[in-house]
């Protein structure tokens, strides 16, 4: 196996724990600190994912995207459904929540995979499930960025796939802009359109050796970029919908590459611990998603912690104590996870299989994959 690639995995954990702050940043969604943090979050993942393409046979990429995006996508969906049931059966417990009122809404939601309220002509009723849309979009995304991406290929000029593929990213990217303001699409159909633009940038980004050509002072204008797009508002990218997309994607872009930067920065110049620190939070960004998700959904201390901080300290510090609670709950997961036979499985399908789980192998395996491999 290839050496991973050290700045990635610290780019990935800082985004991963820019998405737990940001959904828990409660009286202080909507503003400009939340804008900040959703303009990259979710473009920063995709743009890694670009960085990191190797073009493969469909089938084999199918296969490779429902191991690692969508088994672990259906065992958070049904370990909330299960805490959702055994909340409804005890109703007065502080520490569970009834999510789903029933479990066939709570099917419903996981089959659709919407992470925001869903809407369509047709009016249908579908509760979202919440923050691991991102499992089915990345998937959905990464089949249609490899299809694209492989079917160009096979023109002989270097200029006409290039206008072919510009062509192509621009098209996916408007359609699901404009389909963002028409429906709520099953899967977040509509982000994985958009997302072709921030893929392909990721792709640009390593064939141009971009990262290493371009001056300290270009970092100047994309700082400026991401502030402008977190000036407009929020970027919700699961609908996706901003004030001005053209520009929420051009801050996603500059956004991302400012967080890349920085992240090079730090693998060279941090503290061993805290590069080694940011480095398991992506190594395990998964996990955290997918726990953060279950944390959100039907776990109840974030709104106990929060209650019962906020007479005392206000909103601010409130806020403060609920984001350091969720991180750590989301650590307590990154910790237990490879030590759990099945659940390992589940949410580490890269470094576990089935096969070894019914071999009843108890070796550790190291986390490490090829350079090539996706990002969670």
């Amino acid at each position: 196996m290839a050496k991973r690639i050290e700045w990635i995995d610290i780019a990935k954990g800082i985004a991963i724990l820019a998405v737990v702050v940001g959904h828990t940043l409660g009286p202080y969604n909507g503003q400009f600190f939340g804008s900040l943090i959703f303009a990259f979050h979710m473009p920063i993942f995709f743009m890694l994912s670009g960085y990191l393409y190797h073009p493969r046979p469909p089938i084999q990429e199918c296969r490779r995207g429902a191991v690692n995006l969508l088994l672990p996508y259906v065992a958070t969906a049904v370990l909330v459904l299960v805490v959702s049931a055994v909340a409804r059966w005890l109703p007065h417990n502080p520490v569970l929540l009834a999510y789903f009122p029933s479990w066939q809404t709570g099917l419903l939601a996981a089959v659709y995979g919407a992470g925001s309220p869903v809407f369509n002509p047709w009016h249908w009723q579908v509760q979202p499930i919440g923050a691991v849309w991102f499992l089915l979009s990345m998937f959905i995304a990464i089949q249609l960025f490899n299809g694209w991406m492989t079917l160009t290929a096979r023109y002989a000029q270097r200029t006409r796939q290039d206008l072919a593929r510009g062509v192509i990213v621009i098209a996916l990217a408007i359609s699901g802009g404009v389909l963002g303001q028409i429906a709520y699409l099953p899967w977040a159909f509509n982000a994985a359109l958009l997302a072709q633009a921030f893929l392909y940038a990721g792709y640009l980004v390593r064939q141009t050796n971009l990262l290493q050509r371009m001056p300290s002072p270009w970092y100047l204008l994309l700082t400026f970029m991401w502030l402008l797009s977190a000036f407009q508002g929020y970027f919700a990218l699961t609908v996706p919908v901003s004030p001005n997309l053209l520009i929420s994607v051009m801050g996603g872009v500059a956004g991302s590459l400012c967080v890349i930067r920085f992240s090079e920065w730090l693998s060279q110049h941090a503290a061993r611990s805290v590069v080694q620190g940011l480095k398991r939070y992506g190594q395990l960004s998964l996990v955290v998603l997918c726990f953060h998700l279950i944390d959100l959904d039907v776990i109840g201390l974030a709104g106990w912690v929060n209650g019962l901080v906020l007479p005392h300290g206000g909103p601010l510090v409130a806020t403060v104590v609920t984001i350091g609670y969720r991180i750590a709950f989301v650590t307590l997961a990154m910790w237990a996870i490879p030590h759990l036979p099945v659940l390992r499985v589940c949410f580490l399908p890269r470094q576990y299989s089935f096969k070894r789980l019914r071999r009843g192998e108890k070796q550790y395996v190291q986390l490490s994959e090829p350079r090539d491999d996706k990002v969670n």
